[in-house]
């Protein structure tokens, strides 16, 4: 359940579309007349998130607990409340060697989606939800056939 003022992190490359370990991913929703309309997203290469070597990319590791936390999807902020205790744990969890580096960037990760929250939000207000929502699409198609094209050729 996903309210208003919360905040999602995630970094898993198996289940949850992340790329790496030490690439942890900061969502926030965009809620618009109390429901989600858009997500807001950073992704932070963070120096070092634990395993059986610094900087959490073992060449030698046989599985992915030995690279370090894999967080699948944790609340980070909780109405608008930075959940350090249970991150940290995470983080520990997974032998991190640099808690305050991971909590000081994921912080600043959380502040970047602030900022692209108001924008969204200005945005919204000053265009309509029809009107951003009509470009957004107009942006995945775009994609999608980029995307065919290369695929093709």
């Amino acid at each position: 359940d996903i309210q208003e003022g919360d905040v999602l992190v995630s970094n898993h490359p198996q289940l949850a579309g992340g790329s790496h370990l030490p690439d942890i991913t900061v969502i926030t929703p965009v809620f618009h007349g109390g429901r989600i309309v858009f997500f807001v997203a950073a992704r932070g290469h963070h120096a070092d998130v634990g395993g059986i070597a610094p900087g959490s990319m073992p060449p030698l590791s046989k599985s992915l607990a030995e690279e370090g936390a894999a967080i699948v999807a944790f609340k980070l902020v909780v109405g608008g409340v930075f959940q350090e205790s249970g991150i940290s744990q995470l983080l520990t969890e997974g032998g991190t060697r640099c808690l305050g580096d991971n909590l000081s960037d994921l912080k600043a990760q959380v502040a970047a989606n602030n900022r692209g929250l108001q924008l969204m939000q200005q945005l919204v207000e000053e265009y309509s939800l029809e009107v951003i929502c009509a470009y957004m699409k107009h942006i995945q198609d775009c994609a999608e056939l980029s995307v065919r094209d290369m695929l093709r050729s």
